[in-house]
Parts: C-alpha cells; sequence; structure tokens
C-alpha cells in the first residue's frame, strides 16, 4: 500500500514537472535569442524574430523593396535531449501572418527567414499566428 502510494506520488510529480508551468522562477537554462545583442538587424530593410517580439515592429519602405524577417539564433544551455531544446521543448517558433485578407503567410519556424516583396504603397499589418496580434505584431508602411 505505502509503495503504490510511493509510486503515484512520484508520477504526479513527474507529470507536474513534465508540463513546465508559471512560477516564474529562473531555471538558468531556458533558450536565449535577444534580438537586440545575439543577432542585429542586418539592414533596415530586416525584422528580428525574438522573445515574443519583432524588432522593429514598424518599418517604413519604398514600393518595390522586399522586407526579410530573420529568426533570432536561439541558443539552449539545457536540456541535453541532443535536439536543441529545453528539456523535452525545442526552441520557441513563430510566423508572419498579414492581416489583409491575403492569406500571405510564412511558415511555423523556429529559424530561419521569410522574405515579401512590397509593391503596391499601403500598410501592411501582420502578427504571430502562435502568439496572436496582441502580442506579437508589427506593420509595414510602403511608400
Amino acid at each position: 500500500m505505502i509503495r503504490q502510494n510511493v509510486l503515484r506520488l512520484a508520477l504526479a510529480m513527474a507529470a507536474a514537472a513534465a508540463c513546465g508551468g508559471a512560477s516564474g522562477g529562473d531555471y538558468g537554462t531556458s533558450p536565449t535569442n535577444n534580438p537586440s545583442t545575439n543577432n542585429p538587424p542586418a539592414s533596415p530593410n530586416t525584422v528580428m524574430i525574438a522573445d515574443n517580439a519583432f524588432n522593429p515592429t514598424d518599418v517604413t519602405v519604398n514600393a518595390g523593396t522586399t522586407v526579410t524577417w530573420k529568426w533570432a539564433t536561439c541558443t539552449n544551455t539545457g536540456g541535453g535531449d541532443g535536439y536543441g531544446g529545453y528539456g523535452s521543448n525545442p526552441c520557441p517558433t513563430h510566423n508572419v501572418t498579414f492581416d489583409d485578407g491575403s492569406n500571405i503567410a510564412s511558415q511555423v519556424q523556429d529559424a530561419g527567414d521569410y522574405s515579401r516583396a512590397f509593391s503596391t504603397p499601403g500598410t501592411y499589418k501582420y502578427h504571430c499566428s502562435v502568439h496572436g496580434a496582441s502580442v506579437m505584431s508589427g506593420q509595414i508602411v510602403v511608400k
């Protein structure tokens, strides 16, 4: 009976640990991808994606310009899982989804880049569909 209770307790603790949680503690092994220090924008037409943010959030370009979104390098110092993740969690994923009804969106990814050419003047609002427009959004103003 005691052995069963200990086993149940151990399984419950393992399940709780696997879920992560929102304790706010610093575990010292979370993925780091800071666009301001690790991955500065390569050009004025580049938007970095990191830490649940687009940097910069507003970009103004001339018509005919291509804008590139670059996922910041995710450096994971922990986990030991051999897959570049924190424990069993990979580096954060994001995408670029335009709000203009065009159904234009990048793939959901944790690395790489995505480019779009803007030939028509206007304001093109976008967001990350993984995190939602209220958390992660930006706009391209084309003159």
